[in-house]
């Protein structure tokens, strides 16, 4: 990308899995360095899909996808494996393997890149620790960590305050808001409509994009009916908004 780009640019993108349907379609968007964004959608709008479409996951039927450097995936803490006997530091190091040719163990640097990255999210103390002892905020919390050793300009974090304890989603939060300043672009998925006022730009989509732009224009009550359908509670004062979830198992 040329100086000055974005540093993520979406052109009529259709993406999916289905050779019958394309799980996103037409999906336009540009995110400039320096950018928090909320992604809001209905379970099944789409996404997931998104997500790998930019991680180069998912299948690109039409349309361009462009980085203005590289991208770092933080999941669902509930999606993580807990059973394997790695220690928080263990985790964070994954996010310097790509920077290690792979015939060089890994050394000092990539040790305190890890630990500083373990302190920025306030886990300096729990290094040693293991994953799967620590609770659900901290290991969201290592996960975020594991990308921000990765040192890339994009990141993309899937939920991550679903379920986390509310001194962890703080930290979070501060950390998320530190990047931006530093000027990452910062793309969230998350069904919270409240916390996604509190992000710079906002995208909706179900298959398609429905809005994107900033939370005063792009959370109005018209935009999130049409992004979450029957899905969707306007309480009485207008202004706040419920997505009623549906789990299937």
């Amino acid at each position: 990308m040329t100086p000055g780009a974005p540093l993520v640019a979406v052109d009529g993108l259709d993406a999916g899995y289905s050779p019958e349907r394309a799980a996103i379609t037409g999906l336009s968007f540009a995110i400039p360095a320096g950018r928090t964004v909320a992604i809001l959608g209905p379970n099944g709008g789409g996404k997931t899909t998104l997500f790998r479409a930019l991680l180069g996951e998912a299948p690109h039927r039409t349309g361009t996808v462009e980085l203005g450097g590289t991208i770092a995936y933080v999941p669902q803490t509930e999606r993580s494996r807990l059973d394997f006997p790695v220690s928080a530091l263990d985790v964070v190091l994954m996010g310097t393997y790509a920077r290690v040719p792979w015939y060089r163990p890994l050394g000092r640097a990539e040790r305190e890149t890890a630990g500083a990255a373990l302190g920025r999210v306030g886990l300096e103390g729990e290094a040693g620790t293991r994953f799967g002892e620590l609770s659900g905020g901290q290991r969201q919390r290592v996960l975020i960590a594991r990308a921000l050793a990765q040192q890339s300009k994009v990141m993309l974090l899937d939920e991550p305050l679903s379920g986390v304890d509310r001194p962890s989603g703080e930290r979070i939060l501060a950390v998320l808001d530190e990047l931006r300043d530093e000027g990452l672009a910062i793309l969230v998925s998350t069904h919270d409509i409240e916390q996604a006022r509190g992000f710079d730009l906002v995208l909706c989509i179900n298959r398609e994009g429905i809005a994107f732009g900033p939370p005063a224009e792009a959370l109005s009550a018209d935009v999130l009916q049409r992004t979450y359908g029957g899905e969707l509670i306007v309480l009485p004062d207008g202004e706040r908004a419920v997505v009623v979830q549906h789990h299937h198992h």
